[in-house]
């Protein structure tokens, strides 16, 4: 569920989550539900209206039909699925395969309500992997939506309102932060990430160890793992002055996949990274930057 950083309904230091996030037998569950003092049939119309989808989500092309397949541009980056539902004024269901690889089916309901419509989202996920960073782009989504269908511009937010999203997210809802990130430190630049496993923190360090040794990261950054309270949070922190863009992309990618293989280790499998992963990880932490 990786989605790019989009605008969200607070800007202030504690941000408000909108959306709720629900484990399910085969997943997750990204919800959201909206009410909009609009007709149902001028809400359908700005969900399914090629040049009203547009200003809220992104181009898409074709528009979007009954069993064929859609392409979406997103945040500098591509999207495609195919659409399993369609029902004119009711729901809507499309696959999101994302440049990951990653797919989830999101489906949109718009029903009467209070004079007016509830527009009922929800993303259908089998990882929690970016569970955190999507709660927080769908939010901002969610809020261009009902900007448009006000006749409204989307919002604008800096990206330090979309990373407190997140966080919020993650401290709400339990989940791990997936995406690293570069801060400004007062020894210069550097990278972070934080991620969140269950284990002991022994376990994780050792899994960690063996991850990022496979992967050629590790020597010069400085890593904190903490229980807390049965989860255990891992901290990861290294300099990056001097580096292009390119060479900080790569760098935090190779960092990414050691977090994932990490976690795969956890789970008594074997990691098995793979180039094309680590190339579109790349490419997200690229635009990114």
């Amino acid at each position: 569920m990786a989605e790019s950083p989009s605008p969200s309904s607070s800007s202030a230091s504690r941000p408000v989550t909108e959306g709720r996030i629900e484990k399910v037998t085969d997943g997750w569950v990204l919800a959201f539900d909206k009410q909009l003092d609009y007709p149902t049939a001028h809400i359908w119309d700005v969900l399914t209206n090629p040049q009203k989808v547009e200003q809220w989500l992104g181009p898409i092309h074709p528009d979007w039909e009954l069993g064929k397949e859609y392409t979406l541009e997103k945040g500098g980056s591509g999207v495609s699925g195919t659409v399993l539902q369609f029902n004119p004024r009711s729901s809507l269901q499309i696959t999101w395969d994302d440049e990951l690889g990653e797919e989830s089916v999101l489906d949109w309901q718009v029903l009467e309500s209070d004079g007016g419509a509830l527009l009922a989202f929800r993303a259908h996920s089998d990882t929690s992997d970016f569970l955190a960073e999507g709660s927080a782009g769908w939010q901002g989504i969610m809020d261009a939506f009902a900007a448009v269908a006000a006749g409204e511009p989307p919002p604008e937010a800096e990206q330090g309102d979309w990373e407190a999203l997140r966080d919020a997210y993650s401290r709400e809802f339990d989940v791990s932060p997936t995406m690293g990130k570069v801060v400004e430190n007062p020894d210069g630049k550097g990278l972070e990430f934080e991620r969140w496993y269950r284990g002991t923190a022994e376990d994780v360090s050792a899994a960690l160890e063996a991850s990022s040794g496979n992967l050629g990261v590790g020597e010069e950054a400085v890593t904190e793992v903490r229980d807390d309270g049965g989860l255990v949070k891992l901290h990861v922190r290294q300099r990056v002055e001097g580096g292009t863009v390119e060479d900080t992309a790569a760098l935090m990618a190779a960092w990414h996949l050691a977090l994932d293989s990490a976690a795969i280790r956890l789970e008594g499998d074997t990691p098995h990274p793979n180039s094309h992963r680590l190339r579109a990880l790349e490419a997200l932490y690229r635009a990114a930057l």
